[in-house]
């Protein structure tokens, strides 16, 4: 299990602290998918264990994994800005597309990518 976070890690971190103009974009896309893996997490804790069990130890160390970098390449105060304004983001897809359906899509998601978030 930890290879699969190390790898997913390294896959989405790799080259986020550099800040050459040519690499502005990449950084900002990979930074911009490290605060959409921890605003996930949360919003499968938060919505979707009323339709599947969910590995909280897998949950917990995709957050734990990513948020360091994060917090590394934005600083404290604006990664969590940034985390909370995802939240928020997130909060409104999932009143859009309502609970379960939202969490079906992340189970689907999710599941295939080697790291198993959803038990069932």
């Amino acid at each position: 299990m930890r290879t699969a976070f190390a790898a997913l890690a390294t896959i989405l971190t790799a080259g986020v602290g550099v800040a050459a103009p040519a690499k502005d974009d990449q950084r900002a896309e990979k930074i911009e998918g490290l605060v959409r893996i921890v605003g996930a997490q949360a919003g499968i804790v938060l919505h979707c264990r009323q339709f599947y069990a969910i590995d909280d130890k897998v949950s917990d160390g995709l957050s734990r994994t990513v948020r360091p970098t994060l917090d590394q390449s934005l600083g404290l105060k604006q990664a969590q800005t940034a985390v909370d304004d995802e939240g928020k983001r997130l909060a409104q897809e999932i009143a859009d597309v309502g609970p379960e359906r939202w969490c079906a899509d992340q189970r689907s998601i999710l599941n295939t990518e080697g790291v198993r978030v959803f038990l069932d």
